[in-house]
């Protein structure tokens, strides 16, 4: 049998430039004239946007008041005010998010938030601190029960192949209330700084602008109500951090989610805190201009969020992880290293950029793959560890600057460095979601291929997918087919190759003996064996690549393959690439470009045959879906 290998899985239709039926029906498009989802991120964006206008009032009246001195001090207790309660009530907040509707959770927090800025006109009217603090830890608070809500409710309400395009369209409009919340903030106090009162007022209409949106938001039913378990309350709520940090143990691909998501938020704390540093030790700049450098970072992770969302497209793309860490490792060296502002925020915005590709796979995978009646519970807990790698940044970067006396642009290039072997550490830890996407990269720049009939593939089970041979890269093309890891068999010759013997092993190839037929028998019998156990394989019934562009007879090892199964043969048509260099016709390089350089190449799934035909029946399926005819 030849070569077959699973490389990669992906959404063709938007990120490889496939064109499929399925195209038109996913996509931004689609989730941005959905008015439930509509009325979610404008709820979201309205809560991040008050909060973000109201600290920096905070902050801006506490250096106002206080003086600089006393003022400085504020500040620090301001963000620890906002940090406090992700850490105390982030158990309270998951149990919430998994007894009671998410939709209902997130309607009660925003008419909190209206309750918190009555509060806020008090406090504001007062111009006492102490006053001002405790409504920010109200707004804090309504944050934290909002969170796991906000984060649980979305693969409740989309599906998995718009998870991630609703994860961009989320970090989006966070990061842009972030930017425009914060210079709102300072607009609104430099014109009403001597009228408190309509500063209280106009948060107090954004709180219920929000609460009106949060009505319209989609129904979702309690996860505990569909899973049928209702555990009780629990009063301590570290123990349901500890609960929850157990089943994430449980869990490695989501510990690692939950990890990489800290790494994320403590990276994002120690810049935004050193920039405030360097722009006066490195860049000497105003504060405006530093400024400047934070929405230069925080509108780079709204970009890369959407971007994540594109390349990612009907499935969540875990390899993107690695090469966006890289990224960012790339931009905080370059920062660090730099003494031009104007290049500062070049490289602040690709770092921002980079971190929206790092993080929004991360929050869509513990979102999809997180059990449902426990999904509130895992997303609290990684606030809670999220929060205290916000805390580790600020010790960090006391003790960098302060004890050891480091400057911020080396604090930056230190981070930088940090990034890259962190990078390192994620290709070891995840190296077939990393090697899966290289090989999507790959093929996206080889090739403009059109997908129709993915649909035909099921989404569990065991399934054997049947392909016509015309290239060596075929088993790119079908692997890609499928969003699910399939295992494929290949010449014993060519697994042990030394320079592809551990990346056959990390795809799961099943190394077939030809030198007798008792050796032949036992690969066909453990391909029964994967079969049974849920399995998806593919293979190349002509057992070799075409020579002439006709299809082959198929071989018959494929019945013994699914001899006393029920699995589906799902056939699976590859044209367009005969006369290619990869083919066995070959190609001139320089006189036919045009099938060189990203031809067009089609691969089309037919519908499912749920009985064992004969291979010439099989065969014409087969035939069929390439559009020739031998």
């Amino acid at each position: 049998m030849q070569l077959i290998e699973n490389t990669i899985y992906g959404d063709w239709q938007r990120s490889c430039l496939f064109n499929s039926g399925m195209k038109q029906q996913n996509g931004y498009g689609t989730l941005l004239t959905n008015s439930r989802f509509e009325a979610f991120l404008w709820t979201q964006f309205l809560g991040a946007f008050n909060d973000n206008v109201y600290k920096m009032i905070v902050s801006i009246m506490a250096v106002r008041v206080a003086g600089a001195a006393t003022g400085s001090r504020y500040l620090a207790l301001a963000g620890a005010v906002f940090v406090i309660p992700f850490l105390l009530f982030a158990g309270y907040a998951g149990q919430l998010a998994d007894r009671f509707s998410k939709t209902r959770v997130l309607q009660i927090t925003k008419s909190l938030e209206i309750v918190a800025m009555l509060m806020g006109i008090v406090a504001l009217r007062s111009g006492r601190i102490d006053l001002l603090l405790i409504v920010l830890f109200l707004l804090a608070t309504q944050a934290n029960f909002f969170s796991p809500a906000k984060y649980g409710i979305l693969p409740e309400m989309v599906s998995e192949a718009d998870l991630s395009r609703a994860n961009g369209l989320l970090e989006l409009t966070t990061f842009v209330a972030i930017v425009i919340g914060t210079s709102f903030g300072t607009f609104l106090f430099e014109r009403w700084e001597h009228d408190p009162a309509r500063m209280g007022l106009t948060l107090l209409g954004i709180a219920v602008a929000g609460s009106l949106f949060s009505l319209h938001i989609q129904k979702v039913p309690a996860a505990s109500a569909v899973a049928g378990v209702r555990d009780r309350f629990r009063l301590n709520p570290f123990s349901e951090v500890v609960t929850g940090a157990k089943e994430i143990l449980r869990h490695r691909t989501l510990l690692l989610c939950v990890l990489g998501n800290a790494w994320f938020w403590f990276v994002g704390a120690l810049f935004q805190l050193a920039l405030l540093l360097a722009g006066k030790e490195v860049w000497h700049v105003s504060e405006t201009h530093v400024g400047y450098l934070i929405t230069a970072l925080a509108a780079g992770i709204g970009l890369g969020s959407v971007a994540a969302g594109t390349i990612s497209g009907r499935h969540i793309e875990l390899g993107l992880a690695p090469a966006g860490c890289f990224l960012m490792g790339v931009g905080g060296v370059m920062l660090g290293l730099t003494s031009s502002y104007t290049q500062a925020l070049g490289w602040l915005a690709l770092l921002g950029f980079a971190g929206g590709l790092f993080a929004v796979p991360l929050n869509a995978w513990m979102q999809e793959k997180s059990p449902a009646q426990e999904r509130g519970r895992i997303l609290a807990t990684n606030s809670f560890i999220s929060m205290l790698g916000v805390i580790a940044a600020s010790g960090t970067l006391s003790l960098l600057h302060d004890v050891l006396h480091w400057n911020a642009g080396n604090i930056l290039l230190a981070a930088g460095v940090a990034m890259v072997a962190v990078s390192c550490l994620i290709v070891a830890l995840m190296p077939f979601e990393t090697f899966r996407f290289m090989m999507r990269c790959l093929v996206t720049l080889l090739f403009r291929v059109e997908l129709e009939g993915a649909e035909h593939i099921p989404e569990a089970g065991g399934a054997l997918l049947v392909a016509n041979h015309v290239s060596y890269v075929d088993a790119l093309l079908v692997g890609l087919s499928t969003p699910r890891t399939a295992r494929f068999m290949m010449r014993r010759l060519f697994y042990d190759m030394p320079m592809g013997r551990h990346v056959f092993r990390l795809l799961r190839a099943i190394p077939v003996e030809e030198t007798t037929p008792r050796a032949i028998t036992l690969a066909l019998r453990e391909a029964n064996q994967q079969l049974a156990n849920g399995d998806l394989l593919a293979i190349f019934p002509e057992g070799h690549i075409t020579l002439d562009g006709e299809m082959q007879d198929f071989k018959r090892g494929y019945e013994r393959m699914v001899r006393d199964l029920s699995v589906p043969i799902i056939p699976i048509g590859i044209s367009g690439l005969y006369g290619h260099p990869f083919s066995c016709k070959g190609g001139d390089a320089f006189r036919s470009w045009d099938k060189v350089w990203r031809p067009r190449v089609a691969v089309r799934v037919g519908p499912p045959i749920r009985e064992l035909v004969p291979p010439e029946e099989l065969r014409r399926a087969v035939e069929s879906l390439t559009g020739e005819r031998s």
